[in-house]
């Protein structure tokens, strides 16, 4: 897909190189060019797969590009580089922002330039800087009742955007939520589940630990029971850290950001992600059901028909298992190097275990 060599690092970006991506982005036009870069890493311990830093840029001549925007790297760590390979997370988020990002129904970041070299396996996106009249969402605060309708309202009206839509056909980069969850329980998930154990067996429940060994197992027989489901393109990881809340009055109330798991999938996992994930137990259980048939009421005004909100919350249940695999097999493959995401994976983990519980999710899955 490239045809100019990418920085690998921020200290490797220079302004010729960057005058000529915003160049090839639209963005630098006329005369002006790059006059000097500097960086600085944002984020840190926040994620794992990618490497994030505020590029500050001053230019040579006369411009409106802009001084200030967000670079986007994979991992500099080998295993989590790996990883984000693996399931072809870089190319999806340049192929995102380059393909689909104007037609979501939503609101995203600008995006200034993205590119992706799949011999080397390396990808850089620049990035709308949205620092300044908001703020960025917590995973470990996590949401307001008030957050989560908004955010909820978002999601329906992108699923509702893409729903069973001839187009889907036709994005054959964007791999299918079955092949992602399945090749993941085949390949991996029995590695996995005693890593998990051993590192996060505290949020476990003696339910789970009891159910864990064969989940994956169950996982891949419930996604045979998905295969007449409705499809959309899910986001695929959304949470309040890739969310930005700011204003009615700025006209962009939400902006969600990280298109890196973007997949043809089931709406329900979306959101059974963003509900159980997002609320402290209590929270969650107050609001949940209505929350659910909120967004079923959305979907079914953005044109969506013939999926009922029984089959969604019976989808919802199932979804809340199959996350939670994900999310066994996410934790044991996590560098435990980073202690924010070490604490964030075992409050979500916790929170998805409990939810599951509560909803009863294990009894939706076919036996293996």
């Amino acid at each position: 897909m490239t045809a100019i060599t990418l920085p690998t690092l921020p200290e490797e970006m220079t302004p010729t190189w960057l005058t000529g991506a915003l160049r090839k982005g639209g963005v630098l036009n006329g005369n002006a060019s790059v006059a000097s870069i500097s960086s600085q890493v944002v984020g840190e311990g926040i994620g794992f797969i990618g490497l994030v830093a505020r590029l500050s840029v001053a230019y040579d001549g006369a411009t409106t590009a802009p001084r200030s925007m967000f670079v986007k790297f994979p991992s500099p760590d080998p295993g989590s580089r790996q990883v984000g390979n693996l399931y072809g997370l870089y190319e999806r988020e340049v192929r995102f922002y380059n393909e689909l990002a104007g037609s979501t129904g939503i609101d995203v970041p600008a995006c200034y330039f993205a590119d992706y070299d799949a011999d080397a396996g390396q990808s850089v996106v620049l990035l709308e800087d949205l620092t300044g009249g908001g703020r960025f969402g917590d995973q470990v605060t996590g949401c307001t009742p008030e957050e989560a309708r908004l955010a909820i309202g978002s999601m329906a009206k992108f699923h509702s955007s893409f729903w069973q839509h001839p187009r889907l056909d036709e994005i054959s980069w964007m791999v299918t939520g079955d092949a992602l969850v399945r090749n993941a329980m085949l390949m991996a998930y029995d590695a996995c589940w005693p890593i998990y154990l051993q590192r996060f067996g505290q949020s476990a429940t003696p339910e789970m630990v009891a159910a864990g060994p064969a989940l994956g197992r169950r996982i891949v027989a419930q996604l045979d029971r998905f295969a007449g489901n409705p499809l959309t393109i899910v986001h695929g990881d959304y949470r309040p850290d890739n969310l930005f809340f700011g204003s009615e009055a700025s006209g962009r109330p939400l902006i969600i950001f990280d298109w890196q798991s973007p997949n043809r999938g089931w709406s329900a996992y979306d959101l059974s992600y963003f509900i159980a994930g997002c609320f402290d137990v209590e929270t969650r259980r107050k609001h949940e059901g209505d929350l659910v048939a909120e967004y079923h009421d959305l979907l079914c005004a953005g044109g969506v028909t013939g999926y009922s909100l029984e089959k969604l919350r019976q989808d919802y249940r199932a979804c809340l298992a199959v996350m939670t695999g994900i999310g066994i097999i996410n934790g044991a493959t996590l560098p435990t190097t980073n202690q924010r995401a070490v604490d964030l994976f075992d409050q979500m983990l916790g929170r998805f275990v409990t939810a599951i519980e509560d909803q009863e999710a294990l009894s939706v899955l076919p036996e293996a």
